[in-house]
Formats: C-alpha cells, sequence, structure tokens
C-alpha cells in the first residue's frame, strides 16, 4: 500500500512539476479553509472513524522575510573525537516480531524519495562501498549492531531511535546508558520506508501495519511510560508521521493526502486541511507543525508552517520544490531541502525573526536535513558519496563533520548529539556524535 502511494504521489508530482515555478524566496499566504464547525474525533475504534470539519487556520498579514546569502565554507574538518566502544545494552531487549523478516535493499538503491522533493541520490550515483580497510579514524560512534542494516535514525533529547530491517523493528536507544530495546511488536511491524518514523519529547511514532488490520497505521510510543498506542485506526493511507511533545501529525491520503493533527493529552484527532491540494512529510515541534503543499500560483511545493497558538498558515519557498521540513524540537526554526533544476540547497527559517537564510550554495548537493538548537546538519553529495556536515547558525559557518568514502545519510540532531547512518562497515549502521562545544 504504501508503495502505491508513493508511486501515486510520483505521477502527481511529476504533473506538477512542469508547471512555472514561483518567483524568489518568499513567505506567502494560504487561503484558510473555514470549518462549519468543529468535529472531533475519537480515538481509533473497530469503526470506520467519521471524516471532520478541516480546521485550517484563518490567515492574517502577510510575512515579509529577510534572506540572507549563503556563506562560503571557512571551517576545516573536524577532528574525529576518539570512538569509545559500543556500549553493551543493559536494558531487556524485546522479542522480534514473529511476523516474516522485511529485508530492504540498501535506501540509496532505491527509488524512496518523497515525490516532489531532491532524489535520495544524484541520478547514476551509487554509494561507494566501504573498503575492506578503513582510510583514518570514524566519526562518531557507532551504537547499532546486528545481523542487518540499521536505517533512518531519528533523535530527540537522550534517545535515539531508528528501524532494524533484520528483526522488522523500531529500536530505542538511551544515550547516556548506551541501553537498547525494541519498542515495535508482532502488532505494530513498521514499514521499511524513509519519513515513517519521528521522535519529539518523550513520544516516539512510526508507520506500520498490524495482522488484525488490511491498512497502514501511525503509531505512538511513550517513552516514560512504555505504552503503546495506535493513533490510526487502520482505514485510509496514513504516513509521513511527526511528533511533539503534546502532538502528532501526519498526512492522510491516496493520491491527495491532508493533514492530521492527534492531541495527545485529549485524544482528540483533527483534520486541519481538506482542498484540492497535495500535502506531504509532515513534521512538528514545539507548538509548530509543517508540511510540504503545493497551494500556490505556479504550483510547485512549497513548505506550509502553522501553529496551535498562532492563527496564521505561512507558505515559505523558492522557485522549484521546497521539501523535507524539519522543525526544531522547541519549534523555533524550520529547515527544509529547496530543489530547483537537479540543483538542490538548504534553507533555514527563523520563526523569531521572520528571516529565511539560503545555508547552502554552489558546489553543494544536499538531500535531508535537521534542525536544532543552533545547529543545521545535512547529508551532501557534493564530494561524489554523501558526508555530513554541519551549519553553526550564529556563525553562519558551515563545516563537514564526515570526509571519506563511505556513505553517511539521514542525519538528526538534538541538544547537540547528532546521529546518522552509514556504511563503514559495509552494512548500514547508526552512528552518534556529540557537537564540539555542545548546543
Amino acid at each position: 500500500m504504501r508503495d502505491e502511494f508513493l508511486r501515486a504521489m510520483t505521477a502527481a508530482i511529476a504533473v506538477i512539476a512542469v508547471i512555472c515555478a514561483t518567483g524568489i524566496v518568499s513567505a506567502q499566504i494560504i487561503s484558510p479553509v473555514q470549518p462549519g464547525q468543529t468535529l472531533v474525533i475519537a480515538p481509533p475504534t473497530d469503526t470506520p472513524t467519521p471524516t471532520p470539519t478541516p480546521i485550517r487556520p484563518p490567515v492574517v498579514g502577510p510575512l515579509e522575510p529577510v534572506i540572507q546569502p549563503p556563506i562560503a565554507p571557512t571551517a576545516t574538518p573536524m577532528q574525529p573525537s576518539t570512538p569509545t566502544p559500543t556500549a553493551t545494552p543493559t536494558g531487556t531487549v524485546a522479542a522480534p516480531p514473529t511476523t516474516p523478516t522485511t529485508t530492504m535493499p540498501a535506501p540509496v538503491q532505491t527509488a524512496t524519495s518523497a515525490p516532489g522533493a531532491p532524489p535520495l541520490q544524484p541520478p547514476g550515483v551509487q554509494p561507494t562501498p566501504a573498503p575492506e580497510s578503513a582510510p583514518g579514524d570514524v566519526v562518531g560512534t557507532q551504537i547499532s549492531s546486528g545481523l542487518g542494516d540499521s536505517l533512518f535514525p531519528a533523535i530527540s533529547g537522550g534517545y535515539a531511535v531508528w528501524y532494524d530491517n533484520a528483526s522488522a523493528s523500531i529500536q530505542l536507544y538511551e544515550t547516556a546508558s548506551g541501553n537498547q530495546s525494541t519498542i515495535s511488536t508482532a502488532a505494530s511491524v513498521p514499514l521499511p520506508l524513509p519519513h515513517e518514523l519521528a521522535i519529539g519529547g518523550m513520544n516516539v511514532v512510526w508507520t506500520g501495519r498490524s495482522p488484525w488490520t488490511e491498512g497502514d497505521i501511525v503509531f505512538l510510543y511513550d517513552i516514560a511510560s512504555g505504552r503503546l498506542q495506535q493513533v490510526t485506526n487502520g482505514s485510509g493511507v496514513p504516513g509521513y508521521p511527526g511528533v511533539s511533545q503534546d502532538f502528532v501529525v501526519w498526512i492522510d491520503g491516496d493520491e491527495l493526502g491532508d493533514l492530521y493533527l492527534y492531541e495527545i493529552a485529549s485524544g482528540n484527532t483533527i483534520q486541519v486541511t481538506d482542498d484540492p491540494y497535495e500535502q506531504l512529510l509532515a513534521d512538528a515541534g514545539g507548538e509548530r507543525f509543517a508540511w510540504a503543499d503545493n497551494e500556490t500560483e505556479g504550483g510547485d511545493l512549497d513548505i506550509a508552517l502553522a501553529s496551535l497558538n498562532d492563527s496564521r498558515v505561512r507558505l515559505l519557498g523558492d522557485d522549484g520544490d521546497d521539501s523535507y521540513p524539519d522543525l526544531s524540537g522547541d519549534g523555533n526554526r524550520l529547515a527544509w531541502i529547496n530543489s530547483n533544476e537537479n540543483r538542490t540547497a538548504v534553507y533555514l527559517y527563523d520563526a523569531s525573526t521572520g528571516n529565511i537564510t539560503q545555508v547552502t550554495g554552489e558546489p553543494a548537493q544536499p538531500d535531508t536535513v535537521a534542525v536544532d538548537g543552533d545547529h543545521v546538519i545535512y547529508s551532501d553529495w557534493r564530494n561524489g558519496n554523501p558526508d555530513i556536515f554541519l551549519y553553526n547558525i550564529s556563525t553562519g559557518v558551515e563545516t563537514p563533520v564526515t570526509n571519506d568514502p563511505y556513505a553517511q545519510l539521514f542525519p538528526d540532531i538534538s541538544d547537540g548529539v547528532a546521529v546518522w547512518m552509514g556504511n563503514n562497515t559495509g552494512l548500514w549502521e547508526i552512528y552518534m556524535w556529540e557537537v564540539p562545544g555542545g548546543r
């Protein structure tokens, strides 16, 4: 179902891509959908969930961004910290699901990028296999281990999560103790796809499947209590979930998805959008949530930003398609990838100032990005294979974190600690690295 969903959206975006893109970096206003009434959906039950009335927030006044030019890299590569041995898990690890193991090829060899966004790799470029002997030190500490690949990491506070394809499970790693445990079950088997796993505060969400339902389900796991619950009931085509401490967002729909929001404390679900436009790749942080949306005059994808405490919805973007939004943990900063005529760039929006900064210029080729605190982290193909780069927001300096023949992808960062997946050993493993100077 998810593969069909991705193929359908890819076809839709291919049509959109031939339409004229809009002008310079901008923050535009979305026409609000006025609800006739506020309809709240109860937590998932055995009966189909009724379609609620959308509550797209009303819009007030335009936003005039301040565009700051990218600053050329001036830093030398960071010296790798001395790797420490991988901590031996001491926590109880749950048994892997009893359902058949899902085997997934290395993600950079499959077309799993979100439609309308830059591809996971430049056409014709394959990741360089890990050499038989590693040149020099490895940046970061390997925190995963096992017989298969560890994929698509995310981090928040003192916890990291990733997908393990040998057991088709979600792994939870406590950074302070090194304890690792399995938090998915045979009734919540995660999808082996990128952008289907997220963590915010003490909450983890993923898109998965249950043997008792035919459709995909968004699952929510509370780290503090160990409680696992369904956010959706198996109907529809949910995916691309994001989560903060207080709510979950996701996209639901086959060819044209809409944005939904689930309030964790109350258990209420709200449909946020209901229109003929495309919504993709939701994320959440603090009181804000963001997604990619093609409600523009030219029809290209831009980044939509909304808040629980603000009546405005903003569209942020440049010429071409803007996608892969990532909000900082407090929701104050938003980073994304712009793709225009086979060129990609990282952009950054500061909600406190309204400023938009183009973080990367030539010859950068970023494909995924994350932001938290004073740092933006992204994987970039400028050296012929994907390496990790770090941008300091205060100083405007970009620094290469890795520069080797391995492939490093899908970085994330929280409180000055970064994670990514790398094929340094011949398998995809998860690496953790502390930013010098902290946050």
